[in-house]
């Protein structure tokens, strides 16, 4: 059985203004101790997506309109508010985007780890609450003596660092990652993802790592879906994406990357913008910066393509 299996999800943000189609029937799994890379420009719809998967989708004006979420073959749609918080932090974790935010500026970091341990764990004392809290500090390479401290008193890498520690405080079967290494600088965002492996080996934890970062993907992930206006438009191993990609978007954003075995004056990047999620274009949403482009592009949406075994590619240009 996989341990985490989306099918078909859409999730639309409605206003008075505009109906904003931010996901549209990306359907994706998971197996225990896998990583799965979700990639893609800003606004393509990640982090909605990871919102979906723990039900935390602002409502209003966010809606998950249609598909379905199973972990372990159970229905999280189908899942009662009480009991989706007793699975968040325990079954399914999260690191949000900005530790900055994540962390109660006016609560020292060893209370806000010890908070979600005694939330999890009825009935455990506060003593071994902070026990174990103190565990995790270590864990992540933060010494035990710095638990009654404040986050303005660590560095951006080591706030980092106690967002990590959170998440991983009631060892939960699987990890989602929201671009944990954006705000870090080089040898900060090697540190993090060094731990993060490290902790997936020794815990078998599986993780879904969303980023615009195709370095960190191959650094860490075993899959990799591109997404693209809210669609996964590839999907297969890190080696089938990375060594064939197939479609016009995953070749534009590898041929986007500098190679420092080239002289080149200027980047290829990819024309255009994403379109606007209020207003798709009626066929494939890569239509209007497709290099490769058909008449039929722009009329009708492409269906799932299988290239080679497990490597699916949503493109009319792979169908013949």
């Amino acid at each position: 059985m996989k341990q985490l299996e989306v099918k078909d999800l859409h999730v639309h943000y409605i206003t008075d203004t505009a109906l904003v189609k931010a996901v549209n029937g990306i359907s994706f799994s998971l197996n225990k101790g896998e990583t799965l890379g979700l990639v893609g420009e800003t606004g393509a719809g990640k982090t909605t997506t990871a919102l979906a998967l723990l039900r935390l989708v602002p409502n209003p004006p966010g809606k998950i309109v249609g598909g379905s979420i199973l972990l372990e073959g159970e229905e999280l749609l189908k899942y009662k508010e009480s009991e989706m918080r007793k699975l968040r932090g325990n079954k399914i974790a999260m690191i949000f985007q900005d530790p900055m935010t994540s962390l109660n500026p006016v609560l020292p970091v060893g209370d806000q780890i010890a908070e979600v341990i005694k939330f999890h764990n009825k009935g455990i004392s506060l003593a071994d609450a902070n026990k174990r809290a103190a565990a995790m500090l270590e864990t992540v390479g933060i010494e035990a003596r710095r638990m009654g401290e404040y986050p303005h008193q660590f560095s951006g890498g080591m706030k980092q660092r106690v967002v990590i520690a959170i998440a991983l405080a009631c060892n939960p079967d699987i990890l989602i990652a929201d671009e944990p290494t954006t705000a870090l600088d080089v040898t900060i965002q090697a540190q993090v993802l060094s731990l993060m492996k490290k902790l997936k080996k020794e815990r078998g934890t599986s993780m879904i790592m969303i980023t615009h970062d195709l370095g960190v993907v191959a650094e860490v992930c075993d899959k990799v879906a591109i997404m693209y206006a809210g669609e996964i438009v590839e999907y297969g191993t890190l080696d089938q994406v990375y060594r064939r990609p197939a479609h016009p978007y995953t070749k534009g954003l590898f041929a986007s990357i500098p190679d420092l075995h080239k002289h080149v004056h200027r980047l290829t990047p990819i024309k255009g913008l994403m379109p606007d999620p209020s207003n798709l274009p009626e066929g494939c949403a890569f239509c209007p910066r497709c290099p490769a482009a058909m008449d039929k592009c722009s009329k009708e949406a492409p269906q799932y393509v299988e290239v080679e075994p497990g490597h699916m590619v949503k493109c009319f240009c792979c169908g013949a």
